[in-house]
């Protein structure tokens, strides 16, 4: 039992570093992210829509549903990029807002 609890601490400490929550080191001189559709955050409560979704490690943004698997019922991302809806219902963009979560 001690092996797993510490195999258990050692994982969770060396999940450390430059990432917080999904979200990464933002520049200090971004501006702060507002809540819109993905801007990155930490909390539901930072979006406007409610939703703060981690994608796989990725990142984690603001987002929203969508009809899964049609791309057109997620707004444009960052550049004009067109996001995917993907089968779980959630718009996922190519790249997040450049912003920093509101501390």
């Amino acid at each position: 039992m001690r092996v797993i609890l510490i195999a258990f601490v050692i994982a969770v400490v060396g999940c450390g570093g430059g990432d917080k929550g999904g979200v990464p080191d933002a520049d200090p001189a971004a501006p702060v992210c507002t809540g819109v559709i993905y801007d990155n955050c930490t909390s539901n409560t930072q979006c406007m829509s409610g939703m703060c979704h981690l994608f796989s490690g990725e990142f984690q943004v603001c987002t929203q549903t969508c009809t899964a698997g049609d791309n057109s019922t997620c707004p444009q991302s960052a550049g004009g990029t067109t996001p995917k809806c993907n089968n779980r219902g959630i718009c996922k963009p190519a790249i997040n807002n450049m912003c920093r979560p509101p501390s």
